[in-house]
């Protein structure tokens, strides 16, 4: 062979790529057996942490053994001693073991849904809440929103709720916080509960020529809600009239479901302008006195103590001032 073919040769045996070692490891349930004995210093609490059985730990740390070749841990009564041979050998795999469960938690924070728990009154979900969820909804596509609805103004427990939207005024809202389970939350108004009078375009036209000042509303069916029966008294009052039966007319359980009864012109009923938009654009609503608004409360949005370092709960809570 002459010198050309003989470093052929040789260029052709060296260019052939290594084919990469194989791993050689022991069967996984042996080795998370050890880890957590050895670890722990008990095969009774390596069990429990494993939900297996002692006798379950105790076969599978003398199968690995046998595989092995070496003794790992030694009896003494009943606590668990490390060899030599069996203290050289933890570390790596209790840092290996590490090594997996932090990569399938970030796994797990990539591909997680989180879930948000919001609570409302029935009459801000619907009329204002639900129509615009949907852009949260889009703004943080990983979250899935729980809406629980509730009658209850004050008197619930906002740590139940990741957040709560509730209305107040400012000493209803002193008073609130002085309660010992509002420790720790934090809370932030986000929209006026402006109330003014709403009425059907045709029950309006039928009451000819219809009510051109409040105190026409003398006589008028009113339309009130159990959630909110201080609604019209406070209205009337503001509005400065007397002689108007606030009391009087249908009565619904919500507001929004007054609203409804003013759309089908059932009487004249009260609304805030925010929660109708496109009632009063598609003119199913008119506001026979727009400039006349009770303001005397405010939504505002309440973050539990634990959903304070939730991103998602803090981002909902920003959105609701945007919305």
């Amino acid at each position: 062979m002459n010198f050309c073919q003989n470093m052929s040769s040789i260029h052709s045996k060296t260019s052939t790529p290594f084919a990469a070692p194989s791993r050689r490891l022991p069967p996984l349930n042996m080795l998370r057996a050890f880890e957590a004995a050895a670890r722990l210093e008990s095969v009774t609490r390596a069990a429990q942490e494993l939900n297996v059985t002692q006798s379950a730990v105790s076969h599978q740390i003398k199968a690995l053994e046998a595989w092995l070749g070496v003794t790992l841990v030694q009896r003494q009564g009943r606590k668990l001693a490390l060899t030599d041979l069996g203290a050289a050998y933890l570390p790596g795999l209790s840092d290996a073991f590490d090594r997996m469960a932090q990569a399938t938690a970030r796994l797990e924070r990539l591909t997680r849904r989180h879930t948000l728990c919001v609570n409302s009154t029935s009459t801000l979900a619907s009329q204002w809440l639900i129509p615009r969820l949907s852009a949260f909804c889009a703004q943080v596509p990983a979250v899935d929103v729980q809406l629980v609805t509730t009658a209850s103004l004050t008197e619930f427990d906002p740590a139940a709720f990741d957040v709560s939207i509730r209305c107040f005024t400012p000493e209803e809202l002193r008073e609130t916080q002085t309660r010992p389970a509002w420790r720790g939350v934090t809370v932030g108004a986000f929209l006026p509960d402006q109330l003014t009078p709403v009425c059907s375009p045709a029950w309006f036209a039928a009451q000819a020529p219809g009510p051109q000042t409040p105190a026409d509303l003398a006589g008028s069916t009113l339309l009130h809600s159990r959630s909110n029966p201080q609604a019209w008294p406070d209205w009337l009052e503001d509005a400065g009239v007397g002689g108007v039966q606030g009391q009087s007319g249908l009565v619904f359980d919500h507001i929004h479901l007054a609203v409804q009864g003013a759309i089908q012109g059932l009487g004249m009923g009260l609304g805030n302008p925010h929660f109708l938009t496109e009632e009063l654009a598609n003119s199913l609503l008119v506001m026979p006195f727009p400039k006349i608004v009770t303001d005397k409360k405010s939504y505002h949005w309440i973050l539990s103590p634990q959903a304070v370092q939730r991103p998602e709960a803090v981002a909902f809570c920003e959105w609701l001032a945007t919305a």
